[in-house]
């Protein structure tokens, strides 16, 4: 009966390592590297308003009020880094599509200064 046990050992790790790696972001290998996110971007009342207009323009369809349940994760921006929205706006993620085709990069860097700042409200 032991041996059994052990002889399933290896599908249990490769079935532990796929799920463990259903977490991490797809970025195609030749995605080209981010800038870093400008620090002086949160806050700026500019970056606020073109990111709040690039939110209403697409985003809020998926993560806007009233929507969910819906198509999307409902954000929790307290949760999240610059960086890490600022990846996703540009990259996409599972179901979401990259944005790097339609808007420039202060566009998403707007983005993400709108979804940080106190003007976001995303909730019902």
């Amino acid at each position: 009966m032991l041996e059994s046990k052990w002889r399933c050992a290896p599908l249990v790790a490769a079935m532990s390592l796929t799920v463990t790696m259903q977490g991490v972001p797809a970025v195609a290998d030749d995605a080209p590297p981010l800038p870093p996110f400008p620090k002086d971007a949160l806050g700026n009342r500019e970056y606020i308003e073109i990111g709040k207009q690039v939110f209403d323009k697409r985003c809020k369809f998926c993560h806007g009020k009233g929507v969910y349940p819906g198509k999307a994760p409902k954000l929790e921006p307290s949760r999240y880094t610059p960086e890490f929205i600022f990846d996703r706006v540009t990259h996409g993620y599972k179901a979401m599509p990259s944005w790097s085709h339609e808007f420039s990069t202060k566009e998403l860097q707007g983005v993400t200064a709108y979804v940080l700042s106190r003007d976001f409200d995303d909730h019902p």
